[in-house]
């Protein structure tokens, strides 16, 4: 271990270096072979961790000393694109070593593939988990901008974190033009709340429908829940990735599936993405080893991403924003069960989720601001499965008054009826184009040729 000392508030408490290989050193399990060449493979830059503390900011009501990690490539000369991470709010109570064991596969695979990944536990005791993240991500910028370039930049957040990583980067990238060389947002595992935080009410335009729109144009979008996750409840994030302002073209919605093959079960829950916690179908065990779907969900998408956001790869974007692609949804040559992606979330029911016992965090908690600033942000899921529509889509959704909108399908259309969520008709045609002149939440109703009928809900804006 190294000590030492850093004059600009960031104190470094130790350095950890990792030789090559770094992948030989993660523990695995199960019967399909983890990725080792192309996207989702470990790099073969050795890694340096760092151990970090940051004093509280009481201005941005970060109360408490932030400990975290920054890891980067051995070799690092001039400043890198970073990836920051933010974990589930179960972190809090994490010592040093359980969080570093937490976040180490993660931080490392950044790290070996040449680029910067830096993380931090929650310390607020007020709560505030937004404003220390707000805190130790500038103190970063700042402190070490030799190491990060903040024109290059990925958020990831897990759980608590989605929504640490929707707010943060809706600030960092308006306010302070953060990633405009290249920039990409992850919320995983559905807890996408956009809670209090140290701004609030001022901030309260984050929350709207407007404020979510107000995400560039130019950020890769990816919003990933789970189907066995009993923690969040998936309307939050789907009622945010709706109307988070990026293009079709730059964002994805996936419901990841577990599988089993022989006696190995392969879970996709809460805790998916998150292998030094307790499974929320396995509540008795920790899981500290990997697998298939760590490298195949975790890695391969974070890969894809990062190389999206500044490699500017196609194969990359295909990965990760493939519309179906067989690149994307293929996963271990089809040993394990395919994603389930769309542009249009709305669409899916998920009642087969839980088994209808609800979840442990429901839409309607207190923390939820979007239900107090936004109609219907906890809607009823009332429409059909995904997989029984993938022949409707509707282009662009969400849209804007007046804009029009085209319904893709390789059915012939009757008539169409459109709703508003009182029930009344605001349109009825037989074509396969149409505006709304009045914002909100509709539902499409469609009669076709063959006497089948199908309905969707959209949104404008």
């Amino acid at each position: 271990m190294l000590i030492k000392m850093n004059p600009k508030s960031l104190i470094v408490l130790g350095v950890l270096f990792l030789p090559f290989s770094v992948f030989s050193q993660f523990a695995f399990e199960g019967p399909i072979p983890p990725i080792d060449s192309g996207y989702g493979s470990f790099g073969s830059d050795s890694v340096i961790h760092e151990f970090f503390t940051i004093a509280p900011d009481s201005l941005k009501e970060c109360d408490d000393t932030v400990s975290g990690i920054i890891s980067y490539p051995y070799n690092a000369s001039g400043a890198l694109p970073v990836v920051f991470s933010f974990p589930g709010g179960s972190y809090r109570n994490y010592g040093d070593s359980d969080y570093f064991k937490a976040q180490n596969f993660y931080q490392s695979f950044v790290a070996s593939n040449g680029y910067v990944a830096a993380t931090a536990q929650y310390n607020s005791t007020s709560g505030s988990d937004e404003g220390c993240a707000y805190h130790w991500t500038e103190t970063l910028v700042k402190n070490r901008s030799n190491l990060i370039d903040s024109t290059r930049i990925g958020m990831r957040g897990y759980s608590l974190g989605a929504g640490i990583a929707n707010w943060l980067s809706l600030t960092q990238f308006n306010d302070r033009n953060w990633g405009s060389n290249g920039r990409f947002v992850w919320p995983d595992a559905g807890a996408s709340f956009i809670g209090w935080h140290w701004d609030w009410p001022n901030d309260i335009g984050r929350q709207t429908d407007s404020g979510l729109a107000a995400m560039p144009d130019d950020v890769i979008y990816l919003m990933t829940l789970h189907d066995l996750d009993n923690v969040a409840d998936p309307r939050c994030g789907i009622d945010i990735f709706n109307f988070m302002g990026v293009p079709d073209s730059n964002k994805e919605f996936y419901v990841i599936k577990g599988d089993t093959i022989g006696n190995y079960i392969y879970w996709a829950t809460h805790f998916t993405q998150s292998t030094y916690a307790k499974d929320s179908s396995q509540f008795t065990a920790y899981i500290t080893k990997h697998d298939a779907l760590d490298y195949w969900f975790g890695t391969r998408m974070l890969h894809a991403a990062m190389e999206t956001a500044w490699g500017n790869d196609p194969m990359a974007r295909t990965i990760c924003l493939g519309n179906g692609d067989s690149l994307q949804t293929l996963w271990a040559n089809g040993q394990l069960r395919s994603p389930i992606v769309s542009d249009q979330p709305w669409m899916t029911s998920f009642e087969s989720w839980n088994s209808g016992a609800g979840y442990m965090n429901p839409c309607e908690v207190s923390w939820n601001m979007r239900q107090y600033v936004t109609a219907n942000a906890c809607f009823t899921l009332d429409i059909p499965e995904l997989e029984e529509q993938e022949s409707i889509k509707l282009f662009p959704n969400p849209s804007r008054i007046g804009q029009a909108i085209e319904i893709e399908t390789n059915k012939l259309i009757s008539k169409v009826e459109v709703f508003n969520l009182l029930g009344r008709t605001v349109l009825i045609t037989d074509q396969e184009t149409f505006k709304i002149d009045q914002s909100g939440t509709y539902i499409l109703g469609i009669l076709f040729e063959d006497g089948t009928t199908t309905a969707l809900r959209f949104n404008i804006l």
